[in-house]
């Protein structure tokens, strides 16, 4: 019998980022620094935040591009609340039996039928119309206050000089070189030669490699000047429809000049008193419901880490899984019952199959009576009161791992999203959008912007992001604690827990009837979250980050 060395939480690794002017909590410094940057400059939070979104399309390239998609939510001083959904869309040809089916799953994190030859996941016919570029200039365009040719250049220069490359990226693209080795030109992009793979940056080096994207400067040079029109309608469009065309994909150079984002005022949710400003079309929903469940109880009581807020929080996250797997899709197509999933009622009926000492049987509810994933995350706070946070994606990792030539741009996975079955509230259809998992939120106290919060992770962001709402609101921790504290996740099954929670805990959950695993931080995704808090009293803006090993470029900047 062996004895191991066990971990344990012991409080956060680093202090909160504190500022007065601006703070902008990201995976990567430069992204953070673009962000302030504008901030400095007299621009506001929106401007912070699209710097900082086209930052991330440089130097986050396994998780983001200009050829993917996100979600962005914005509280403005004046009272107003917005969600722009720019979420990709498949061509108008696409059919709900475009694929051909194997009998086995696929074995990534869908779950769903596999497709034959991965045609749903890598190469041309796994992508969609890209929103990222329309979403983050429809955002500068409406709320921000500058010129999108300033806002662009710390991306364009980064582009254009280069950037040392980290662990993050490095060993992303370790990963993805032998599934991609048939695409020549992700090859020429992402290694060197077309050969070998970046040496990840240390200290030690006398000179890091410079990850430099001459490609990609010249076609975000050419938005900045040209706008929008640039990438959907000029010589950008051109080149991704002939790439489609010329190797059986279906994203056509009217599928492109149609895009457009879709901008909301939602009716914001509500968790003990604070304002929740989320889009209800992703997973938003799913958290909402999950908290609306939680509401019920008196988590502090039980106080953080007990087996019981945990057996609570594992059995909210099963109960709203179950329901997302069964009734969520794009309500453009499907009826989707997402007033009844977010009531109050129904998260009422929903605690009647919950039992304080015993782990629920997880299935969907009965809402309608009720009625009336590999990403990366930034969020943005301003002096003046306004807060942004953002998720862009291109699905999985280096996205279809297709690069369009001549312009540096990773195109999208984004039809993963879908399910390739037809039949199902989520299957294929000409232009219909996938049920994404990015859930950026904002929670409002007295009716003012109080915390910025969004997380990369797939499936685990809506859980991982409740949580985080659960460590300031409930546990009352400070951000960059709430953001390190150990969590639990999970969808319908098995409940993961960080092993930074003690033995005892496991072994008493696993006592209420509860499918335990215990895994150390770094062996599965909890999601990976950032935020901002802005303090009600000082007006001091607090950011936090997720802080790995590889995780060591993310930082909270200030100004």
């Amino acid at each position: 019998m062996f004895v191991y060395q066990l971990r344990r939480w012991g409080g956060p690794g680093r202090h909160d980022g504190v500022a007065q002017n601006g703070m902008v909590a990201s995976k990567h410094t430069l992204i953070g620094e673009a962000g302030c940057k504008m901030i400095r400059r007299g621009g506001n939070a929106v401007d912070a935040a699209v710097a900082g979104g086209f930052m991330d399309c440089v130097v986050e390239p396994a998780m983001n591009g200009i050829g993917g998609e996100g979600v962005m939510a914005i509280h403005l001083r004046t009272g107003e609340n917005v969600i722009i959904d720019y979420v990709g869309r498949p061509s108008k040809d696409c059919t709900p039996d475009m694929y051909e089916l194997s009998d086995s799953k696929e074995p990534g994190w869908m779950g769903w039928r596999a497709v034959k030859r991965d045609a749903n996941v890598i190469g041309h016919r796994a992508c969609v119309t890209p929103g990222t570029v329309a979403g983050l200039t429809e955002a500068l365009d409406r709320y921000g206050t500058m010129k999108l040719m300033d806002v662009m250049a710390p991306a364009i220069s980064v582009a254009e000089e280069g950037f040392p490359v980290g662990w993050w990226t490095a060993g992303y693209i370790f990963q993805r070189m032998k599934t991609f080795a048939h695409l020549s030109e992700w090859g020429k992009k992402f290694l060197h030669e077309g050969k070998y793979p970046y040496i990840p940056f240390t200290y030690d080096m006398q000179k890091p490699e410079m990850f430099v994207q001459k490609n990609l400067a010249k076609s975000l040079m050419a938005i900045a000047e040209g706008g929008r029109d640039a990438f959907y309608k000029g010589w950008i469009a051109d080149a991704i429809a002939d790439e489609m065309a010329a190797h059986n994909g279906l994203i056509t150079r009217e599928d492109l000049a149609i895009y457009e984002p879709i901008i909301s005022s939602p009716e914001p949710g509500y968790y003990r008193g604070y304002g929740l400003v989320y889009d209800p079309t992703h997973g938003g929903t799913t958290l909402v419901e999950m908290l609306n469940i939680l509401e019920g109880y008196n988590l502090a009581d039980y106080g953080f880490g007990s087996p019981e807020h945990l057996h609570l929080v594992g059995d909210a996250i099963g109960l709203a899984f179950a329901d997302r797997f069964e009734y969520m899709g794009d309500p453009g197509w499907v009826k989707v019952p997402q007033k009844a999933l977010v009531s109050k009622k129904y998260a009422e009926e929903l605690r009647k199959r919950i039992s304080i000492d015993k782990a629920s049987k997880v299935g969907f509810g009965k809402p309608w009576p009720f009625e009336p994933d590999h990403t990366t995350s930034l969020a943005v706070g301003d002096k003046a009161g306004n807060m942004v946070c953002i998720n862009q994606t291109l699905v999985n990792l280096f996205g279809s791992g297709v690069v369009i030539p001549g312009t540096g741009i990773t195109m999208n996975n984004a039809m993963y999203g879908l399910n390739p079955e037809p039949g199902h509230a989520n299957s294929i259809d000409g232009r219909k959008r996938r049920i994404q998992n990015v859930c950026p939120i904002i929670l409002l106290k007295n009716g003012e912007g109080f915390l910025a919060v969004g997380a990369p992770g797939g499936r685990n962001i809506p859980v991982a992001v409740m949580q985080i709402v659960l460590h300031v609101i409930d546990f009352k921790m400070g951000i960059q604690e709430a953001i390190e504290a150990p969590r639990c996740t999970r969808e319908t099954g098995r409940l993961f827990i960080d092993s930074r929670f003690p033995p005892e805990t496991r072994d008493r959950l696993r006592e209420m009837g509860h499918d335990v695993d215990w895994v150390d931080e770094e062996l599965r995704s909890w999601a990976r979250p950032v935020g901002v808090i802005r303090d009600p009293e000082t007006k001091l803006l607090h950011g936090g980050v997720t802080t790995t090993l590889t995780n060591f470029e993310s930082r909270a900047v200030g100004c």
